[in-house]
């Protein structure tokens, strides 16, 4: 009987070993799991910003396409006046 009560300790004792493997084994999967949703928050605001700087790019592109517009009107007004002028003096 002795050696049942030996034996019955020693799977009492490996039964215990392995619920404390177990237990490490879910605290690292939590852990493991709050790093991840951390990261996802993180990745998420990111491309939040991404966006709102493509936007903001996009605006700036807009403002730079009229405002070349704008110049070369300008400077065919220009050359428009500085023609009538040329003519106005030659007369």
């Amino acid at each position: 009987m002795t050696a049942s009560m030996a034996e019955l300790e020693a799977r009492i004792a490996a039964l215990e070993a392995e619920r404390v493997d177990y237990r490490a084994v879910l605290a690292a999967v939590n852990a493991l799991g709050a790093n991840q949703r951390d990261l996802s928050g993180r990745v998420g605001a990111t491309e939040a910003g991404l966006a709102r700087v493509e936007d903001r790019l996009t605006s700036v592109e807009t403002a730079t396409a009229d405002t070349n517009t704008r110049v070369r009107s300008l400077k065919d007004s220009v050359a428009e006046m500085k023609d009538l002028l040329i003519r106005a003096l030659d007369r």
